[in-house]
């Protein structure tokens, strides 16, 4: 039997429910996700807020554009229609769904929130999380905040150096994209004292070969079907 690592459902379960919404995330949770990832900004008045994009289409005058999410106070932001009945939760919100149960893992989208996302952080000290971003810095930045961080870096690209690469921001995981590693990225990964985060894996025959890389977590949109198909 293939040995399943790691399971993350990236931004919950996207293909069944709008994704970075709770009812995506419930739905991650119920089909036995180790992980949820999700992307979060900041609102005007310094509350942390999951959704992908930078800027909302608010309307205004009858007409909708699109605002930035920094420029939007919370209670603007959160009642902004998304599809449906969605809104957009905020992190607090998300972490007392999760729990205990799974491992929340942050994708940081916007520089100068780091505090704020350390207070949020701080207001939930039985979850477990994990904070990564495209800007190495700003991981790195949460970290000195909350020195007990664990913090990734998402690349999608094949470095020269890997220890060029993140040696300097000397994280705990390296999010690379799928069809960029190799067996010599995870054994170089490895070696820096990184997992390898594979990112975004929806096929069992891909995944059964960077498993048997030693690939160590398998971000999906599928969660319950990725496992369902490497343990059958």
């Amino acid at each position: 039997m293939t040995r399943v690592p790691e399971i993350i459902a990236h931004r919950g379960a996207p293909r069944e429910a709008l994704e970075n919404t709770l009812r995506a995330f419930q739905i991650a949770l119920d089909q036995g996700a180790d992980g949820i990832e999700l992307d979060v900004h900041a609102t005007k008045d310094g509350v942390v807020v999951v959704h992908h994009d930078a800027a909302l289409a608010v309307a205004r005058n009858g007409e909708p554009s699109l605002v930035p999410i920094a420029d939007l106070h919370s209670t603007e932001a959160c009642q902004v229609p998304l599809r449906g009945s969605e809104r957009l939760p905020t992190l607090d919100e998300v972490l007392d769904l999760v729990g205990p149960r799974a491992c929340v893992y942050i994708e940081v989208k916007a520089n100068g929130i780091a505090r704020h996302l350390v207070e949020c952080l701080d207001r939930h000290p039985a979850s477990r999380v994990a904070v990564h971003a495209f800007d190495h810095r700003i991981p790195v930045d949460v970290r000195d905040a909350r020195p007990s961080m664990s913090i990734g870096v998402l690349s999608t690209s094949y470095p020269v150096s890997l220890v060029g690469f993140i040696g300097a921001a000397r994280p705990d995981a390296l999010w690379q994209q799928a069809q960029l590693i190799d067996q010599a990225l995870v054994d170089d990964a490895h070696a820096l004292g990184a997992r390898v985060i594979a990112w975004t894996e929806n096929d069992a025959v891909h995944a059964r070969s960077l498993i048997a890389m030693g690939v160590d977590a398998l971000c999906t949109d599928t969660p319950g079907l990725l496992r369902a198909a490497l343990t059958s």
